[in-house]
């Protein structure tokens, strides 16, 4: 808080406490008058002074919040404006106009919070929430009605009905606000406590000062007066520093979730006392009595149908979730094992030899053991396919890992890479000497002649790269790259042998930090562009495009896989990444001026960017300064990086500010089904690994397949990248896939040509692209 504000404030608050006290020692009933109403227009003053700070320094995200809050409490701020007219005039009926402003304030926190709560909270949850604020205001109005019951006669029911509604409408929105924090899974903080503390203060001062009224015992100049100036000063306070951030900690939100249970049990036990207290008070009017139980009785079915709509909800999730294991554990073997071969794929062998690399680091380099790659490509595989089909070229892989199955009798990992790949991991070698051995024996056991069915004796030999734990690499990833390397120097010598990793390979590294050093100043020197790469619907038709950033460097284009690495590794993928995300934004407003449709946009964006505090607010900033808005773009964000619990918070802010959230490379992380289903995405993005092979690899196929049931389960889009031919467009439309992207439409293309050759003017119709869709339209 800025020094001059905490004078102020601390002025102020000074200034109410010695008015009230002066009004405690007058002895004059018109000065008891005057000083109660100064101190409370002071106080009143103070809050919404307050309430107004908050709403200034608050986060994008708060402002409805603040914007009820300040709302409250101007309207009370008006309201004893409008008493201090009628008590100066002496001119004090009841009802007052000051009464309706000061009835509007509670209903109007109580609905701001009630708006923001449906926003945030999941579509499922709803209702019960919906049934817990009905039961918690019908419960507060019974107990208030009950507490009037027994007090003297009313003038008539306007003026009863009012009385009520004082107390009624501010504890009503302090149980909303109280409901809300553990339904949303709000962090409680002090701010919280005050502006609950202050509403409550309200709502009972109110009540009191209404029974004294009834009784004829209203007095200036009491204690009980400064109640209302330490309500005013406590929601002040809080709306200073109110905050709604959620929290991210299971064991926080698992506890909100118990809480939130027991709100039934709450107002059944308040409808109950209610009841009791209703038939031990005397001196009602029937019709009061029809209310206050009708209003419990309310209450009572409101809390059962809730009970039995979480019953419902929680057999459906049992449901949902059994079937979901079933179909898990069909997902989990699709995507780690080959159905091919049946061997462990990628994915399971790099997760292996990550546990058995980590091991060896573990017992240390005194044990002396080291963990080998054997990378094993079969010689001119494709010619077996070309030659005599595909079908016997599945029989030769098939024969072909049972051959190094055999051949290692359990001394290794086996796990099928790709095509004709074959990955061995030995986790308890010694010497290289050891390694050469098997490698040998596994090179010549590929010189014997393969007998498949209807073709004869063939001979289809292997080349094998090597990489060893730590000599030649120090991690997992580098082991892998490194007998990647070395396989592919023996391709180019000739192929049927082996061959180690070797320290001459290390000048890629070399380059690799020459790159980090030029991408420092990349940007300044104007070397950065964004080119955009359509993307077509199924009738091959333009539906968006993905953004995505060039470099070029000394005259020639540094490839993406290259140096986007280097910025997330040295954080530069920061700047670049708002740097593109602007651009993106200037670029649609562009386009939008000179009268095209402008399609949505696809940015990348990288975990490290979305740990950055405010980045959120920095991207809506961005948005609105360029005159466009947050559903206009889609923020793509790898799979393993947005299944990062730490993150959800960050994805469920851009989700709520109105973009368009993507999972980008689907299916080449470790996808949680039941961190997927919390996930706030609209679409999920198969990686281009998976399209690639899908007319051959029957693996792939399945893949995809299985990705678009669970798309389809969980009614999300699906966008297909790395299209090339018209057989893997009609495999994925029959599939499908919503959205498509690829070499088969375009490549990406700098702003000016993509305009030039796919946007079209706003109110022209844009053609189906290609005489295809008639096949299209009979895959679908």
């Amino acid at each position: 808080m800025p020094q001059a504000e905490k004078w102020l404030v601390a002025g102020c608050t000074a200034l109410t406490v010695g008015l009230f006290a002066a009004a405690l020692l007058a002895s004059d009933r018109a000065a008891q008058v005057f000083f109660d109403n100064a101190s409370w227009t002071l106080a009143f003053l103070l809050s919404a002074f307050l309430a107004w700070r908050g709403r200034v320094q608050a986060s994008v995200v708060d402002h409805s919040l603040h914007n009820g809050l300040l709302l409250g409490a101007l309207l009370i701020l008006a309201g004893q404006l409008m008493w201090n007219v009628q008590v100066a005039t002496d001119w004090n009926p009841f009802p007052s106009p000051a009464d309706a402003l000061f009835l509007a304030a509670g209903p109007v926190w109580a609905l701001t919070v009630m708006r923001v709560t449906f926003q945030r909270i999941a579509p499922d949850r709803v209702y019960p929430t919906s049934l817990d604020f009905g039961g918690a205001v019908l419960a507060l109005l019974a107990v208030t009605l009950v507490v009037y019951v027994p007090s003297g006669e009313l003038k008539s029911a306007l003026v009863g009905a009012v009385m009520v509604l004082y107390p009624v409408s501010f504890l009503t929105a302090a149980s909303v606000t109280a409901l809300a924090v553990p339904s949303v899974g709000v962090r409680w903080r002090l701010s919280h406590g005050l502006i609950i503390a202050g509403m409550v203060c309200y709502g009972l001062s109110w009540m009191h000062w209404n029974l004294l009224a009834l009784h004829g015992e209203l007095a200036p100049g009491s204690w009980f007066n400064g109640l209302f100036s330490l309500a005013a000063l406590a929601l002040g306070w809080g709306s200073r520093y109110f905050q709604a951030e959620l929290s991210n900690d299971a064991a926080y939100r698992h506890r909100c979730e118990q809480v939130v249970n027991l709100v039934p049990l709450a107002t059944m036990l308040m409808a109950s006392a209610t009841l009791w207290l209703l038939f031990t008070a005397a001196g009602a009017r029937s019709v009061v009595y029809a209310l206050i139980l009708g209003c419990c009785l309310l209450v009572l079915v409101l809390a059962a149908l809730r009970q039995a709509i979480v019953v419902s909800l929680l057999e459906r999730l049992r449901m949902a979730e059994a079937a979901i294991l079933r179909n898990e554990e069909q997902l989990y073997h699709v995507a780690h094992f080959d159905t091919l071969t049946g061997l462990p794929n990628r994915r399971y062998f790099e997760d292996a030899l990550d546990q058995a690399v980590q091991l060896a680091v573990q017992q240390g380099p005194q044990s002396g053991q080291c963990v080998a790659v054997l990378l094993l490509d079969l010689d001119h595989f494709n010619n077996v396919n070309e030659t005599f089909g595909h079908r016997t070229g599945d029989k030769l892989l098939v024969e072909a890992a049972k051959r190094i199955a055999d051949h290692l009798q359990g001394r290794g990992f086996l796990a099928r890479l790709g095509e004709d790949e074959f990955m061995v991991m030995l986790a308890r070698s010694h010497t290289r000497n050891e390694v050469a051995q098997l490698a040998a024996s596994l090179v010549e056991s590929f010189m014997q002649p393969w007998q498949l069915p209807g073709v004869g004796a063939q001979f289809v030999g292997a080349s094998i790269g090597i990489s060893l734990f730590p000599d030649d690499a120090p991690d997992a990833a580098t082991l892998v790259r490194n007998a990647h390397t070395a396989l592919n120097a023996i391709k180019d010598a000739g192929r049927g042998t082996y061959r180690f990793y070797i320290d001459e390979f290390t000048r890629q590294a070399q380059g690799r930090q020459a790159l980090r050093r030029r991408l420092h100043q990349a940007l300044q020197a104007g070397e950065l562009s964004l080119e955009y790469q359509p993307q077509v619907g199924r009738r091959q038709q333009l539906v968006g495009v993905e953004a995505l950033m060039r470099w070029r460097l000394d005259g020639r284009m540094v490839p993406p896989d290259e140096f986007i690495p280097i910025a997330e590794a040295s954080g530069l993928i920061v700047p670049l990444g708002r740097w593109v995300f602007e651009t993106a934004c200037r670029q649609a407003a562009v386009w939008d001026a000179a009268g095209f449709v402008v399609p949505v946009i696809s940015v990348n964006i990288s975990t490290i960017q979305l740990r950055e505090p405010q980045f959120a607010q920095s991207l809506l900033a961005l948005v609105h300064e360029a005159g466009r808005a947050p559903a206009d773009f889609v923020l793509e964000i790898t799979e393993s990086e947005l299944l990062d619990e730490s993150l959800y918070a960050a994805a469920v802010d851009l989700r709520h500010m109105g973009f368009a959230l993507s999972i980008d490379d689907f299916g080449t992380g470790h996808s949680s089904l039941i961190k997927l289903k919390r996930l706030p995405v609209g679409e999920l993005k198969i990686d281009k690994a998976f399209v690639s092979d899908i007319c051959e690899d029957a693996n792939d196929r399945e893949i995809c397949a299985t990705v678009h049931a669970l798309a389809r389960t969980l009614q999300l889009e699906v966008v297909a990248e790395g299209v090339e031919t018209q057989a893997q467009f009609d495999l994925l439309v029959g599939m499908g896939c919503h959205r498509f992207q690829g070499w088969l439409f375009a490549k990406a293309l700098p702003p000016e040509a993509l305009q030039a050759q796919w946007l079209q003017r706003a109110g022209a119709q844009q053609p189906p692209r290609g005489d295809e869709h008639d096949a299209i339209d009979a895959c679908i």
